[in-house]
């Protein structure tokens, strides 16, 4: 099956005829549009990616991707199939390498990053950064901050953690030649107002030190093994007892937050403990941090996606580009994502809502300056 529309098509069942008809069907428009490919985490769709590169360069048409746990489409998630979706063609985009040194990003790759934003945004402001990057990247936190200290508002930004959900690591970002990992997409969208974020989970009152972290990889806390110190505030906040099988049932229900000064706190969910008690996290923590453990939205709770469906409606938008946190659905399941997703739709005013489940979000809650999330919904203009 083909689901058609004039800024986005999603293969169900793609190939490298269809592919290629569906690029066809849209550089015939005049000039054509540049293309925001989303591929599902399947043999058979990672498979696909080099017919899509041919098809992309053959017809003359920027391509920029991302491989993805799974897609969304008006109507519902998808786990297997590519989204493709147009932008504009001369808008200035680069694949920019980020490897690392003991758990930091280079300074050489953070700083080419910073150069690609400088040169291509435009100097009076008003354009929107969206960086597509690959989830493995150990400091991705700390590495947004020093874009941010560097280039500052002259752009908005946006954005997601793209790869597998078990956290492989295998290639996950894509160009017309190149297929890489531990690297990010940068896209700069002109004249566009950036993305709205929100998650609405709440915490508990204990704060806690993180006293020893680097990357995901949470040591300690207040001195403790990270884990014992976690089990110990399931007890206390919320009277579950915990031990190591059961944590894979409750963390992705009770992620840990960053506990900021104004607006909603940073999430992290735990994925994984390590054999010396060490909790390892989607996302960078850094040492002393103050965390605590907070509850996941409950399901038919929406009032994250209104909030996020009004801020992008106000822009009076055709279409919303969603990217919808894999932790959050599966905590939420899909009737429940789909709920909010329509909550996003019917408070934004538009007809559809398309994009991508992602491994983490980055931009900025509101009253806040650009972070990386977990948990959050991420919804931009899009046309």
């Amino acid at each position: 099956m083909t689901d058609h529309r004039n800024d986005w098509t999603y293969l169900a069942t793609p190939n490298a005829t269809s592919i290629l008809e569906t690029l066809q069907a849209w550089s015939v428009r005049g000039d054509a549009p540049g293309i925001l490919a989303f591929v599902c985490d399947t043999a058979a769709d990672l498979a696909l990616v080099p017919a899509l590169q041919r098809a992309a360069t053959q017809l003359d048409m920027p391509l920029g991707g991302v491989i993805v746990p799974g897609v969304l489409i008006p109507g519902a998630f998808k786990r297997s199939g590519i989204l493709l979706t147009t932008r504009d063609r001369k808008a200035a985009s680069a694949i920019v390498p980020l490897p690392s040194e003991d758990g930091r990003t280079t300074d050489a790759a953070s700083d080419a990053l910073i150069a690609f934003v400088d040169g291509a945004a435009n100097p009076d402001g008003g354009d929107m950064l969206m960086l597509l990057m690959d989830v493995a990247v150990p400091d991705a936190a700390s590495l947004i901050d020093r874009v941010y200290l560097e280039i500052g508002d002259l752009v908005t930004y946006a954005g997601m953690c793209a790869g597998s959900e078990s956290f492989t690591e295998a290639p996950c970002i894509f160009d017309n030649t190149r297929f890489v990992r531990e690297a990010v997409l940068a896209l700069i969208q002109p004249a566009h107002p950036g993305a709205t974020l929100a998650h609405h989970y709440r915490g508990a009152e204990a704060l806690w030190v993180a006293t020893v972290a680097k990357g995901g990889l949470i040591s300690t806390i207040g001195g403790r093994p990270a884990f014992e110190v976690y089990q110990e505030l399931m007890t206390k906040e919320y009277g579950i007892t915990l031990d190591r099988q059961s944590f894979y049932e409750y963390s992705v229900h009770f992620p840990f937050a960053l506990n900021r000064a104004q607006g909603e706190s940073l999430v992290r969910i735990p994925v994984r403990v390590e054999e010396d008690g060490s909790v390892y996290c989607s996302g960078e923590i850094r040492e002393n941090s103050l965390v605590s453990v907070v509850r996941a939205v409950p399901a038919g709770e929406v009032s994250a996606a209104a909030e996020v469906g009004e801020g992008v409606g106000a822009h009076g938008a055709p279409s919303v580009l969603l990217f919808y946190c894999a932790g959050r659905f599966l905590h939420l399941g899909e009737e429940a994502a789909a709920l909010e997703v329509e909550a996003i739709r019917t408070a934004a005013g538009t007809t559809q809502v398309y994009g991508a489940l992602c491994l983490g979000e980055i931009g900025a809650l509101k009253h806040q300056y650009p972070a990386f999330h977990n948990c959050t919904l991420t919804a931009m203009p899009w046309s």
